[in-house]
């Protein structure tokens, strides 16, 4: 019986039940909290001079895709799409802004700079899709003939 919980886990997480309701995204408040934790973090990690394997540029991307792990577990609405553009922004921001940094720059603080652009660009694109209202099905039209009566002049 516990073979099955595990498959039913795994499902949940890439489609959601019929009939579950998909839960509402993070509240604006929450989103500023983790944004401000993220960048105070790696800065703070970058200050003391923790650039083992592991720097403030590294752990404040962790922290975004934590949270973006999270929206897709929870089953917020446009989850995936959110995921994906939250992924391809903080890497594609991280990429054009640690090549437009002067060279004059410590690595380690270029790193974290580059990596705070691509949480902020990351976390403001999960945002904005995952608040995105869902599509409702129209109702079938029963007859696109503007006639009354519905018959045909042809």
């Amino acid at each position: 019986m516990q073979k099955y919980a595990i498959v039913q886990h795994i499902t949940r997480f890439f489609w959601l039940p019929p009939g579950v309701r998909q839960q509402p995204p993070a509240s604006v408040w929450r989103l500023a909290g983790l944004w401000l934790f993220a960048l105070a973090f790696g800065a703070s990690l970058t200050a003391i001079g923790w650039d083992g394997e592991f720097g403030g540029s590294y752990l404040m991307a962790l922290l975004l895709l934590f949270h973006v792990a999270d929206d897709i577990i929870q089953g917020v609405r446009h989850r995936w799409p959110a995921a994906l553009a939250a992924v391809t922004l903080l890497w594609g921001a991280s990429q054009l802004t640690s090549s437009a940094l002067p060279g004059s720059l410590d690595e380690a603080w270029a790193q974290t700079i580059a990596a705070a652009v691509g949480v902020t660009f990351g976390l403001t694109a999960s945002a904005a899709i995952t608040w995105i209202p869902e599509r409702r099905p129209r109702r079938p039209v029963k007859s696109h003939n503007p006639e009354p009566g519905g018959g045909s002049s042809r």
